[in-house]
């Protein structure tokens, strides 16, 4: 594959993922032309990393959670403190 022609060729969206994740292993693979010596781990890897990105997420979730039971509380709060402020 000449030059030109490397720089024609089509990017698909895993090869952007691969790059985003690691440029020098991207790089080591798609310029250099080595194959990834040890595809078990990398694959022990993904998995891992895609576990760990639920629980993230799901984390996340909670938080948001959290806070607008904290906003909703405080807002309770609020009502129940003029209630008693206008009854008293």
């Amino acid at each position: 594959m000449s030059e030109r022609d490397q720089y024609r060729r089509l990017i698909r969206a895993s090869e952007l993922a691969r790059w985003d994740f690691c440029h020098r292993a991207w790089w080591l693979q798609y310029v250099r032309g080595h194959e990834p010596a040890n595809p078990i781990q990398l694959e022990r890897g993904k998995k891992f990393h895609a576990g760990h990105g639920r629980q993230v997420h799901k984390a996340d979730v909670y938080h948001q959670l959290a806070l607008w039971i904290a906003v909703a509380g405080l807002a309770l709060l609020f009502i129940a403190v003029a209630i008693f402020w206008i009854f008293m």
